[in-house]
């Protein structure tokens, strides 16, 4: 073998040994990322479940707090409202409008 054709076959090894490397290297970042935006994924699920039941106990309290019975006795207890007597109810009776 002539050293020109030992150098065209060590300049070929070392680019297809070049190509090898990058082929590997794209694969391995590539490989990491996706287990990366696995972890990801799972951190945000998890986050979803936990907003999840904190909406269901707020909805839970936000029908606690609007509860007639509730709304009643903050009414009566705090602002000192009561039911009226007899005497104060006014009755208003609609005519109908017959010619």
């Amino acid at each position: 073998m002539k050293s020109g054709e030992r150098n065209r076959t060590g300049v070929r090894l070392a680019v297809l040994a070049f190509f090898i490397f990058l082929v590997l290297f794209i694969y391995s970042s590539l490989n990491l990322r996706n287990v990366d935006l696995g972890y990801r994924q799972h951190e945000l699920l998890r986050a979803e479940a936990r907003l999840r039941l904190e909406i269901d106990s707020l909805q839970a309290q936000k029908a606690g707090l609007l509860s007639l019975e509730r709304m009643e006795k903050v009414a009566r207890e705090e602002l000192g409202y009561q039911y009226p007597e007899a005497e104060q109810i006014i009755r208003v009776v609609e005519r109908s409008h017959e010619r």
